[in-house]
């Protein structure tokens, strides 16, 4: 289906193609597999050319073209051409046989946990994904028809786990006529005539459950020449003598040895309507979504200039995403970039948070991990990381599974073998930002002239932290105007600002404790003495270090993203960047004792 209409390709070769295509979405498949599926043994000598015939035609069905590198992140299918054959890249969720398999895990692992309802839920949900016979309207090669008999005895096998919990749960009288059907169309499957002949019992239908048996033993001596197995054998048994072991046990339902049954942990922090980001939400929630491509957890980094928003925007993601992570949505922060916690204690808030006592976890870093990548095993779980400053603190955090992710949210832009390109939050425009401001100090607070008003906006850079910081001092201080508001952030004031309350500067200052003592010192030289526009030049006069460290510490500052930077366009220096103070930073840094300390 594209948009709500078949699109199912006529031609039967074609549709071949298509099937294994599709079985195996999201890997390669080699071109001697397609060629084996559509001609087996006897190819032939135009076979190479036969099979791109088929793959145009395929790429002309609605949402199977090639995608152009600009659309690579986009979540639609798409036919790749691969080294040594094709692969058809599809997003999580858009294959039937992946949705019922998924669906029949997590059942199973319900009901190893105890919840039975819940397990019998998601196995019916899994049988509800078939809708006949699988690949009824293809005539398969070898390839595909072993593939297809191997996903009928998958959906016989949970259709079976299916009534055995639907047994548990005394639903004995509806599965009457449907396993009377199953029986009747599948008259040497032994498993199922067991569990006719058991619901008949618990039903009050002896006979009925003992000429069961009687049928089932004529068919198999007559068609095979066998006896009953001895498991069936047992329950004709116990059928005849009236064994109370086959009633349904009183009392609640449980299964023996397994734990209670326990909602998934969420411990997100409150969600918080955003402003301005619709854009990068879609995006983010692509990444996490879409397929991997490798059986491997995904992994994305978001970073922004500080007070962007990237807790509020790794939270709001998080919150959006239920249904794709659907065990569990779990937030944990490094806290303070001065003073960050450490792994081992984050790792230990983790698996306090999925059920583990805190005086029972081992001391070691290792050995938490491996708990806690054991317990992610096999689930699917998004796992939100804050106050990120460097990759190597995520490294042991990272979620087992392709079915689960690792969100973060860094001081400065990650990059590594588990991260993709990093996603920077870009400040608000000049309306977003006047619309969060207002909405943060409420309409009846009188602001006074409105070219002050743009003026603080321009000095809050459009940074949702530092812009809600400000109306916070004003909601404190009601006999200030914007324009007292701007002159007090423009001083060069004695001592640093009361961090018990809010002003526009905490999240710079905040970043800034994170460095190391040697660009601290640097950063604060460079915003007494800088104009706002460096060149490495004119950084390597102001901290009196060479060229080439000048510009190594700049372009760190600005992985930070502590500074902007730009082409150079004139002769103003001999290196390819110049770079930008902004001004909430230089005015933060303006402080009498901090000055005096470099």
């Amino acid at each position: 289906m594209h948009e709500g209409t078949h699109v199912t390709p006529s031609a039967p070769k074609v549709r071949q193609v298509l099937a294994l295509l599709a079985l195996r979405a999201n890997t390669t498949v080699p071109l001697h597999q397609l060629v084996e599926e559509l001609w087996e043994e006897h190819p032939p000598s135009s076979a190479a050319t036969t099979l791109q015939t088929y793959i145009y035609q395929l790429r002309k069905l609605p949402g199977l073209s090639e995608p152009s590198h600009t659309d690579a992140c986009a979540s639609a299918p798409a036919l790749l051409t691969t080294p040594g054959g094709y692969r058809l890249s599809v997003p999580q969720g858009c294959l039937d046989a992946r949705q019922f398999t998924d669906l029949a895990a997590r059942g199973r692992l319900a009901m190893e946990q105890g919840a039975v309802a819940d397990a019998a839920d998601l196995l019916h949900r899994a049988l509800a994904v078939w809708r006949g016979p699988a690949l009824s309207d293809l005539a398969p090669g070898p390839i595909v028809g072993i593939d297809a008999l191997r996903l009928e005895e998958q959906r016989y096998e949970v259709l079976e786990e299916r009534i055995d919990v639907d047994l548990l749960l005394g639903r004995h009288h509806r599965l009457i006529s449907e396993l009377t059907a199953l029986a009747a169309d599948n008259p040497t499957r032994e498993g199922l005539h067991a569990k006719l002949m058991l619901s008949l019992y618990r039903a009050g239908r002896r006979p009925d459950a003992l000429e069961v048996f009687q049928r089932m033993r004529q068919v198999l001596t007559r068609e095979l020449g066998l006896e009953p197995c001895s498991e069936l054998q047992r329950l004709h048994q116990q059928v005849l003598a009236g064994d109370p072991g086959l009633d349904l046990p009183a009392g609640p339902v449980a299964v023996t040895g397994a734990p209670p049954s326990a909602p998934p942990p969420v411990t997100l922090p409150a969600d918080v309507p955003l402003i301005g980001r619709d854009g990068e939400l879609a995006h983010v929630e692509r990444m996490l979504t879409e397929p991997a491509g490798q059986d491997r957890p995904r992994c994305v980094s978001v970073a922004g200039a500080p007070g962007a928003g990237t807790t509020a925007f790794t939270v709001a993601v998080a919150h959006r995403l239920t249904d794709a992570f659907p065990d569990g949505r779990m937030y944990v922060s490094f806290g303070d970039p001065a003073g960050p916690r450490s792994v081992e204690e984050v790792l230990g808030e983790l698996l306090e948070a999925v059920g583990h006592r805190r005086d029972g976890l081992p001391p070691g870093r290792a050995e938490r991990a491996r708990m806690f990548q054991s317990w992610t095993a096999g689930r699917r779980v998004l796992l939100v990381v804050d106050d990120v400053a460097a990759a190597h603190q995520v490294s042991d955090l990272i979620v087992a599974g392709a079915g689960s992710a690792v969100l973060v949210a860094g001081y400065r832009r990650l990059y590594g073998g588990r991260f993709g390109a990093p996603v920077d939050l870009p400040p608000l425009g000049p309306d977003q930002s006047l619309e969060l401001f207002l909405g943060a100090l409420g309409s009846d607070r009188s602001l006074g002239d409105t070219a002050w008003l743009r003026t603080m906006l321009e000095l809050c850079g459009g940074l949702p932290g530092p812009l809600a910081e400000a109306a916070g001092l004003l909601a404190l201080r009601p006999h200030w105007s914007v324009r007292q508001l701007i002159d007090w952030m423009r001083r060069d004031r004695p001592t640093v600002v009361n961090h018990q309350r809010p002003h526009p500067f905490h999240h710079v200052l905040r970043r800034y404790g994170g460095l190391d003592p040697r660009r601290r010192d640097a950063l604060v030289k460079l915003a007494w003495d800088a104009d706002g526009v460096l060149t490495v030049e004119h950084a390597a006069g102001v901290l009196e270090w060479d060229l080439d460290e000048s510009e190594e510490l700049l372009e760190e500052l600005v992985e930070f993203l502590l500074l902007e930077v730009d082409l150079v366009r004139d002769r103003s220096s001999e290196r390819f960047f110049q770079y930008r103070l902004p001004p909430l930073l230089r005015m933060a840094l303006r402080v009498t004792p901090v000055r005096a300390l470099v």
